[in-house]
């Protein structure tokens, strides 16, 4: 009688623990001052003179804070914008329709 309601109280803890998890997971992006972006999967923690972060392959780096130009995180950064469709070529007009202008 009470398997039905410790798996619907399980299944509820372990779908908000989820949910709640989830929004902690931050990636971020440095931006240098030769124009390089870097990702990083912790926070970058300044430590002295440089940066200390633990890069996308899981090695610790370090990087000199006069180089760092600007530190956000990976969701503010605005996706590239494309047109939805190309711009058609102008086709030069043939000399047997000058007779119609």
């Amino acid at each position: 009688m009470c398997a039905p309601r410790i798996k619907r109280g399980l299944a509820l803890t372990l779908l908000v623990s989820l949910v709640v998890l989830c929004g902690c997971v931050r990636h971020y992006l440095m931006e240098l001052s030769n124009g390089d972006r870097t990702i990083s999967l912790s926070k970058p923690k300044l430590q002295g003179t440089n940066y200390n972060f633990r890069g996308s392959d899981g090695g610790e780096y370090a990087i000199p804070r006069s180089r760092v130009v600007k530190i956000k995180t990976i969701s503010v950064e605005e996706p590239v914008k494309r047109p939805s469709s190309l711009p058609k070529p102008n086709k030069p007009k043939h000399w047997y329709f000058l007779w119609l202008a």
